[in-house]
């Protein structure tokens, strides 16, 4: 777990990415982290529940206005914030510790599906909605995020960047944009 300090304290503000997984090199989510400015960040591990409790516990957990997870999603092709995760941990990929998880129940005492009450609708022109968080650690993360934190948690996933700076740096310009929407108050 590796946590690095805004430099400025105007925004109180986490951003969290996850290691490389799957015998890659490199995570589009921690890579894109690195260029967002102006917000705590915290690198964690792609492991099942694991990675929840590295989160929960940061010690400033409880202080933040917003919570943000960046997961990657190489099939996809644009960026895109998820809107609820689902009840279930199932994937054919094994996580950094070698677990896999078939239809397994997150929480047997909730429903199908948590869904963020962070106002989205403040950015919804400038990133696309999902309502498919998928069934890896990236869902797995959101869920427990929002059993705890739903009034400011969201989830964004970063599509394929082809390894190329200027598209990381592109999506953590609209990443603080969409920060910024978020955390302006309604007159």
């Amino acid at each position: 777990m590796e946590l690095l300090k805004a430099e400025e304290k105007d925004m109180n503000v986490l951003v969290t990415a996850f290691k490389p997984f799957n015998d890659q090199k490199f995570n589009y989510s921690q890579e894109v982290l690195s260029y967002i400015d102006n917000v705590d960040k915290l690198i964690i591990d792609v492991v099942y529940d694991e990675c929840y409790l590295h989160l929960k516990n940061h010690k400033n957990l409880n202080t933040y206005d917003l919570i943000i997870a960046l997961g990657e999603a190489r099939s996809r092709n644009e960026l895109t914030l998820e809107v609820q995760a689902k009840n279930i941990s199932s994937c054919s990929l094994k996580d950094n510790k070698g677990t896999l998880k078939t239809d397994e129940i997150i929480n047997p005492l909730l429903g199908e599906y948590l869904k963020t009450k962070v106002d989205i609708d403040k950015c919804k022109d400038d990133i696309t909605l999902s309502y498919d968080a998928g069934k890896f650690v990236c869902n797995n993360l959101y869920f427990h995020l929002l059993e705890e934190y739903p009034e400011k948690s969201i989830f964004i996933h970063i599509p394929s960047c082809f390894d190329q700076e200027d598209i990381y740096k592109k999506y953590a310009k609209k990443i603080e944009k969409i920060i910024a929407k978020i955390l302006t108050k309604k007159d």
